[in-house]
């Protein structure tokens, strides 16, 4: 078991659903293919002989991206248990054997032995740079996931919660049990693990949740809340994408003003991704209408563009500015559908 975990640490399965994961594997296929002729006393010509190459080494990167886009898509559990990479790797092998033998038909051994290890060497040093890639980032993801603790579980909005439960047990006892069912479901998920994943429609009922918290709190024409939601709600998403944004909405857009403030949460689907939008009344803190500055604390964006950049690479963004009075949050994820009951299988 020691072994295939230090396996699993030095070689990981590349997520080929990733454009830049797809890009560097592509940078490190044609580097190799235009440095290998360099290095090899070959009696044809270099041209001859990247051309030798490539009749190979297309089919065989062609089927294997195929192979992982079925993976992702039906049996994703494959990419996540501890045998993946062996899965992967003995996969792949048989995909270069089948084009060897199969489909061109080539008996020499030599030029087999020749291909099988520039087909590892590639295979091997791609997965293993992407490990090294994931394990550069691990003290990063750590110390993340312990600022997205502090962030989220704000002291004053326990006691403020607990204590407008107490004031309500009498008056409004109805009220004041919603009010504690939905702070209990707030801190399960934060106690979650921050390395799962979740679902849109699960991050919209947590949000949702919440902002009832603060409408028990501080009133329902107080804080306001605009639903646009037109995505699927089988899309994947970073465990706790929604609720820490509308925590800062709510705690730098509302509560440092009288005035009842408008939240906006508008998401779609456009071809395949998904789209989420954020919006929260903004007074600067030197206007004499906030009436309760908070210092500005973008530890919760930090910790979510962190998050974002270890799960989907270059395929996800997110960005944040000041706009005539509104303060604006943009999020754009891939689309990918979580099966869930798929991964109980394999789990």
């Amino acid at each position: 078991m020691s072994i295939i975990r230090q396996i699993a640490n030095n070689f990981v399965v590349p997520d080929l659903r990733n454009s830049a994961t797809v890009v560097r594997l592509l940078i490190l296929v044609i580097s190799m293919t235009l440095l290998l002729p360099l290095l090899t006393d070959s009696p044809l010509g270099y041209t001859e002989e990247i051309y030798r190459h490539v009749v190979w080494i297309t089919p065989v990167l062609l089927l294997i991206l195929a192979k992982a886009y079925f993976v992702s898509k039906f049996i994703p559990a494959l990419l996540n248990n501890k045998y993946s990479f062996f899965i992967s790797y003995f996969s792949n092998l048989l995909i270069f054997v089948f084009v060897e033998r199969m489909v061109l038909g080539n008996n020499d051994l030599g030029s087999l032995a020749q291909h099988f290890f520039l087909y590892n060497l590639i295979a091997l040093g791609f997965m293993y740079n992407e490990a090294f890639r994931r394990n550069s980032l691990a003290p990063s993801v750590s110390e993340a996931r312990l600022s997205a603790l502090t962030a989220r579980i704000r002291p004053h909005f326990l006691f403020n919660s607990l204590n407008a439960a107490i004031s309500l047990i009498r008056l409004r006892p109805y009220d004041a049990e919603t009010l504690l069912e939905n702070l209990a479901n707030l801190f399960r998920a934060q106690l979650r693990d921050g390395s799962q994943s979740s679902t849109l429609g699960q991050e919209i009922e947590w949000a949702k949740e919440y902002i009832a918290i603060e409408q028990i709190r501080m009133g329902h024409m107080r804080v306001q809340v605009m639903w646009q939601h037109q995505a699927p709600d089988d899309a994947e998403t970073p465990h706790l994408l929604l609720q820490p944004l509308l925590e800062n909405a709510v705690f730098h857009g509302v509560e440092s003003t009288h005035r009842p403030g408008m939240i906006t949460v508008l998401t779609r689907l456009n071809r395949n991704a998904i789209y989420i939008r954020i919006e929260n009344p903004f007074t600067p803190p030197e206007s004499s209408e906030n009436v309760k500055p908070h210092k500005g604390n973008s530890m919760a964006l930090r910790n979510l563009q962190e998050r974002l950049a270890l799960m989907y690479d270059y395929d996800a963004k997110i960005q944040s500015r000041e706009l005539d009075g509104i303060f604006r949050v943009d999020i754009k994820l891939p689309y990918r559908k979580r099966t869930s009951d798929v991964a109980r299988l394999f789990g």
